[in-house]
C-alpha cells in the first residue's frame, strides 16, 4: 500500500502548481489600420522559452476556422525570430483585402499556449451615405442665440475628421473653423445664414467625402417665446434598443455635450448629472466638457433649458478584463473537469469563448460552456493541457490561462495477465554501448539554452537557464564567462560550482563593473562527454544607483514529503518598481554553506522545492528581481524535511564468510599439501553437483502453474513491473523546465534491447501511454 499512497500524494503536490501557469507574452500581436501598401509588422514574445510558434490567420467572421501559415504565403511572411522566445510576422496590405484576425501559438511539447487576436483593417472612407443630393436640410433658428448643428459621420477606419464649409457666391466656399467637428455659431445674426456642407476626411488614406445632406440655414427675428431644440436625436447621439440616448466615449477621450436648444430670448441652460445634482458647464451653458471621461463619470447627463429636457446615458468604452483567479479542478480518467476564470468586465459587453490547446471548445459533447466556467463532463487524456478564456470586444481582448491536468486511470497487475510461453529462448544480455566512441551512443546531447543574465550588485550577476530535459542525462552543469569589453580577450573563465542537473541558476561574483561579459552554459553528460549551449548577449554590469523592487514577505515553509518542502511568500510593488521575478535561496541548517538557488516568475507566489535531503533542516529566504536590480531578503525560515519511510525487512538470510587463519600450525607444510589436495578434490565434487542443478533447472516444467511463472519470471526472464507513473517538471516554470508534463503507465519496459542510458518514459520511440 505504501506505493499508490506516495503516488497519490505526488500527485497532490504537482496539480495544484500546474493551475499557476507560469509562461505569458511579454509581447502579443496589437490591431492596426494601415493603408493600401503598407507593411505590417505583428511580433509575439514569452517569458518561457517554447519548443516552436506558429502563426495563423482568419477572416473576422464568427463561422471562419483559423489557417496556419507557411513561412512566405499571400503576402504574409514570417520574419526572422529567437528561437524559442519569439517571432515575427510581416503582412502586405492590399486593395482586396478584408479584416482579418492574427494570432501566434506557442508549442511547450504536447501544450500551447495562444495569444490575444489582433484585428488588421485596411484605412477606407465608406460612401455609406452616397454623394450631395438636391435634397437639403433647412434649420431655422433665431437671432442672437447660438447655433449648434452636428454632421452625420459616414463608416470610416480610422474615424474620418469632419469640417465645415460655407457655400459663398459664384461657387466659392469659406472653411468655417470646426475643431470637434460641431458647426457653432454663437450670437447668430442674419448674415450668418447660407447654405453649409460637411466634408468626411480619412487622414490615414487621404479619401474625402461630402456628406450626403448640405444644411441651409435661416437666421431670423422670431416673437414666439417656444423653446425648442434645433436638431432631432439622431444627430446627436445613438439611440439604443430601448430608445435611450446614448453617447460613447473612447477610452483616455473627452465627453462633449452640446444643448442646441433655442428661443427668444435665448434660454438660460443649465446641466445635471442624475443622482449628483447641477454641474458646471464649460465656457457657454451650450456645451459641457468633461476631460478625460472614465468609468467613475458614466451616468445620465441632461441639459434643461426653459422647462424642456434632453438627456444622454453616456458609457465609458473599455477594453476586456478578468477579476478573480482562475481555479482548476483535479479529475480522474473519466470524472469531470471544473474551470473557472472569474469574471469578465468591458464596456461593450465582451463575449467570452473558451480554447485548450489552441482549439475552441464548443458547447458539444459533454462539454458546457459560459462566461465564466467550463464543464467537461467526461475526461479524457486529450483535454489534459493549457485551458484559455478569451473575452473580446470591439476594442480588444484578455484572457485569462491555467494547466488542466489529468489523473490517470489505476492499472494494476491484473490487467497484465502473464501466461506460460509455450517455448523458452535464452535471455540475451543486454548490448553495451561503445565507450570509445561516445557520438554513436543512441541518446542525443541536447545543449542547455542561451542563459538570461540579471544584476544582483556592482560584481556580482546571476544567471539563469533551461534545458529540455531530454535526450542523454545530465550529471551537472558549469557555467563559463568573459569578458567582451576588449574583443581581442577571447579566454572563456569558467566557475567553480557543480549545479546539480536539476538547478538552472548560478550566481558569478568577482566581476569588474562598467564591463562588459558574455555567459554560455556546459552540460557534462553521463558519458563523461560535454557540450556548450549558445551564449548569452552582451551584458553590461553597470555601476549602483538602481531602483530596486520591495522585498517579499516569506509568509510559510512547510515540509510536504521527506524530499520537498512548499514556500509561499507575498509581495506587491506598492507603486514603485515592478519584479520581473524571484530569486530562492535555500541550505542545510547544519552546513552553513553557500546556497543553492532557483527562479520563479514575477507573478508566482509559491514553489516546491525538490530534490532535498529526508530528515534535514533548511534555511530559505527570497529576494525580488529586476534586469538590473535585487531587492533586500525576506527573513528567514527554517523548515525540516519529513523522515523517510521505514525500509522494508529483507527476509533474506546471509552465509558467514570464512576466515583464513593468521598463523601457522606446527608441520603446517604437510598440512597444507594434503589440505590442498582435499580441498580439491572437495571443490570438483561441489561444481559437479552445481552443474547438474542447473542443468535440471533449465528443463521445462509441465506441472507448474501459471501463477508460479509470474512470480518467477515472465516470458523474456524478468520480473513484470508494478506499473510506475512517470511525472517530469513542469515545462511551463520561468526556467524553462521540460517540454511536456508526462504520465506514462511503463509495463514491459525492461527488455533486452533497450538503451539503458534512457528515461523509461523515452525508451523505443514515445511510449504509448503518454499525455500531460
Amino acid at each position: 500500500m505504501a506505493a499508490p499512497m506516495y503516488i497519490q500524494l505526488l500527485l497532490a503536490m504537482v496539480v495544484p502548481a500546474l493551475a499557476q501557469l507560469e509562461m505569458k507574452f511579454t509581447k502579443f500581436p496589437e490591431s492596426v489600420i494601415a493603408p493600401l501598401g503598407d507593411k505590417v509588422t505583428f511580433e509575439c514574445e514569452v517569458n518561457v522559452p517554447g519548443e516552436r510558434f506558429v502563426w495563423r490567420w482568419k477572416p473576422d467572421k464568427e463561422e471562419e476556422q483559423w489557417n496556419d501559415i507557411v513561412f512566405e504565403e499571400e503576402g504574409r511572411k514570417i520574419v526572422a525570430a529567437v528561437p524559442g522566445r519569439s517571432t515575427k510576422l510581416e503582412v502586405e496590405v492590399t486593395t482586396n483585402m478584408e479584416v482579418t484576425l492574427y494570432q501566434c501559438v506557442i508549442w511547450y511539447g504536447a501544450v500551447s499556449l495562444t495569444s490575444v487576436p489582433a484585428r488588421l483593417t485596411v484605412a477606407r472612407l465608406h460612401n455609406s451615405q452616397g454623394k450631395i443630393t438636391a435634397e437639403e436640410r433647412v434649420i431655422i433658428a433665431p437671432v442672437q442665440n447660438t447655433i449648434v448643428l452636428h454632421c452625420k459621420e459616414p463608416d470610416s477606419e480610422p474615424p474620418a475628421v469632419l469640417s465645415w464649409w460655407k457655400e459663398g457666391p459664384k461657387s466659392k466656399r469659406k472653411q468655417i473653423e470646426t475643431p470637434h467637428g460641431v458647426l457653432v455659431i454663437h450670437n447668430a445674426t442674419i448674415e450668418d445664414s447660407g447654405l453649409y456642407s460637411c466634408r468626411a476626411t480619412n487622414e490615414l488614406s487621404g479619401d474625402t467625402l461630402e456628406v450626403a445632406q448640405r444644411t441651409h440655414v435661416k437666421v431670423q427675428r422670431e416673437t414666439s417665446r417656444e423653446v425648442r431644440f434645433l436638431e432631432t436625436k439622431d444627430y446627436v447621439g445613438v439611440e439604443d434598443s430601448e430608445g435611450v440616448l446614448t453617447m460613447p466615449v473612447k477610452p483616455n477621450e473627452a465627453l462633449r455635450l452640446w444643448c442646441g436648444a433655442v428661443s427668444t430670448p435665448p434660454p438660460n441652460i443649465s446641466w445635471s448629472l442624475e443622482g449628483e445634482g447641477t454641474l458646471k458647464a464649460h465656457n457657454n451653458e451650450n456645451m459641457l466638457l468633461i476631460s478625460p471621461f472614465t468609468p467613475e463619470n458614466e451616468g445620465i447627463y441632461s441639459c434643461v433649458a426653459n422647462g424642456i429636457r434632453r438627456s444622454w446615458k453616456v458609457v465609458a468604452l473599455q477594453p476586456p478584463r478578468w477579476e478573480g483567479n482562475v481555479s482548476v479542478s483535479r479529475p480522474n480518467e473519466g470524472g469531470k473537469a471544473h474551470v473557472t476564470c472569474g469574471n469578465s468586465f468591458g464596456q461593450p459587453k465582451p463575449e467570452v469563448y473558451w480554447v485548450l490547446n489552441a482549439e475552441i471548445l464548443k458547447n458539444e459533447q459533454g462539454i458546457k460552456t459560459n462566461d465564466t466556467d467550463l464543464y467537461i463532463e467526461h475526461v479524457q487524456k486529450k483535454h489534459a493541457g493549457i485551458v484559455q478564456c478569451f473575452a473580446c470586444n470591439t476594442l480588444g481582448c484578455a484572457y485569462g490561462a491555467a494547466m488542466l491536468s489529468v489523473v490517470p486511470i489505476q492499472i494494476t497487475d491484473q490487467d497484465y495477465p502473464v501466461e506460460t510461453p509455450k517455448t523458452r529462448y535464452p535471455v540475451q544480455p543486454p548490448k553495451r554501448h561503445n565507450r570509445k566512441n561516445p557520438r554513436k551512443h543512441k541518446a542525443v546531447m541536447i545543449p542547455p539554452s542561451r542563459p538570461n543574465v540579471t544584476r544582483l550588485s556592482d560584481e556580482s550577476v546571476m544567471v539563469t537557464w533551461s534545458h529540455e530535459n531530454q535526450g542523454m542525462p545530465i550529471r551537472f552543469f558549469k557555467v563559463q564567462y568573459r569578458e567582451v569589453s576588449n574583443s581581442s580577450n577571447v579566454q572563456w573563465n569558467t566557475a567553480n560550482q557543480y549545479i546539480q542537473s536539476y538547478i538552472h541558476s548560478c550566481q558569478i561574483d568577482g566581476l569588474t563593473p562598467g564591463k562588459y561579459y558574455k555567459f554560455r552554459i556546459a552540460a557534462v553528460y553521463m558519458n563523461q562527454d560535454n557540450k556548450q549551449g549558445k551564449s548569452s548577449a552582451r551584458f553590461h554590469l553597470q555601476r549602483g544607483g538602481f531602483k530596486a523592487p520591495r522585498a517579499p514577505v516569506l509568509t510559510s515553509a512547510v515540509p510536504v514529503s521527506h524530499t520537498s518542502i512548499q514556500l509561499e511568500w507575498t509581495w506587491s510593488s506598492g507603486g514603485e518598481v515592478e519584479a520581473e521575478g524571484f530569486y530562492v535561496y535555500y541550505r542545510e541548517v547544519v552546513s552553513a554553506g553557500a546556497y543553492e538557488k532557483v527562479t520563479a516568475a514575477g507573478d508566482a507566489r509559491r514553489i516546491l522545492l525538490a530534490h532535498l535531503e529526508p530528515d534535514t533542516g533548511y534555511d530559505v529566504k527570497i529576494q525580488a528581481y529586476t534586469a538590473q536590480a535585487a531587492s533586500d531578503f525576506s527573513a528567514i525560515k527554517t523548515a525540516k524535511t519529513h523522515r523517510p519511510a521505514a525500509d522494508a525487512v529483507s527476509n533474506t538470510s546471509v552465509a558467514p564468510t570464512a576466515e583464513s587463519p593468521s598463523t601457522k600450525a606446527p608441520g603446517g607444510g604437510a598440512l597444507v599439501t594434503a589440505g590442498g589436495a582435499l580441498g580439491a578434490a572437495a571443490l570438483l565434487v561441489l561444481l559437479a553437483t552445481a552443474l547438474l542443478l542447473c542443468r535440471r533447472a533449465r528443463r521445462p516444467t509441465a506441472h507448474k502453474e501459471k501463477g508460479n511463472v509470474a512470480e518467477s519470471g515472465g516470458a523474456n526472464g524478468y520480473i513484470p513491473a508494478k506499473v510506475p507513473i512517470t511525472i517530469t517538471a513542469n515545462p511551463m516554470h520561468s526556467e524553462g523546465g521540460d517540454a511536456g508534463v508526462e504520465m506514462s503507465f511503463l509495463h514491459n519496459n525492461n527488455t533486452g534491447n533497450n538503451d539503458d542510458t534512457l528515461p523509461h518514459s523515452r525508451k523505443n520511440g514515445p511510449a504509448p501511454r503518454q499525455y500531460v
